[in-house]
């Protein structure tokens, strides 16, 4: 069975608290949501706010991706909120090593993105002080965009390296993942499935959880 992620990247603005609820009563495993900058990709959104304003609501733990510059700076506030997994992406630290030894002093699990177009070998000096790990299956940046289905060989290599190193940790595909790509993620050896645009449009969202919990 898949583990499910909700990013509410996809929600409906107006109805976050109200959606997310939704998705943890009908299985969600965690929630995800994305701060971007409007520099490291034009969109903005989400603060440490929405992270407070949820543990208020919910019980999944949350997983908080900074899909930004200067990750570091950051830190701190999302800390304070309680999130409980914090993602920076690797090509936008200059110090990732640094900054995933004070994620964890934080008290969070430290998480690397990688986008589609950079390779996972990038993780071979560092692995061994990471906790979870993001695919990217889109650019970072905006919900709905075309899959890209080179990260089916990426889920294969990063597996590889994890065996060759000997330190194995979570697997999560971020991007474009609905019921079709999920079952194929979840066959290359995804762990967890990020969605948002799949899980919350179209009001089925009850549904939509539960068929990728299925897979």
């Amino acid at each position: 069975m898949a583990k499910v992620s909700v990013s509410i990247l996809g929600c409906d603005q107006t109805r976050i608290g109200e959606q997310v609820l939704e998705a943890e009563k009908n299985g969600a495993d965690l929630i995800h949501f994305d701060v971007m900058d409007g520099v490291y990709v034009e969109n903005l959104c989400f603060g440490p706010q929405l992270a407070i304003d949820l543990k208020k609501i919910s019980k999944l733990p949350i997983s908080a991706h900074l899909e930004l510059l200067r990750p570091e700076t950051f830190l701190p506030m999302f800390a304070r909120a309680g999130v409980d997994i914090l993602t920076f992406q690797l090509d936008a630290c200059p110090n990732p090593i640094h900054l995933l030894k004070e994620i964890k002093k934080a008290g969070m699990k430290a998480g690397i993105g990688i986008g589609p177009a950079y390779s996972v070998e990038g993780l071979r000096y560092i692995l061994h002080h990471v906790d979870w790990l993001i695919l990217m299956s889109v650019e970072p940046g905006y919900g709905g965009q075309t899959f890209e289905e080179s990260v089916y060989e990426k889920i294969h290599q990063a597996k590889a390296l994890m065996d060759e190193l000997g330190h194995h940790v979570p697997i999560s595909i971020d991007g474009g993942v609905n019921d079709v790509t999920g079952k194929k993620l979840i066959e290359a050896g995804a762990d967890i499935l990020i969605a948002g645009s799949y899980i919350f449009k179209d009001n089925k969202v009850a549904e939509r959880v539960q068929t990728l919990k299925a897979l």
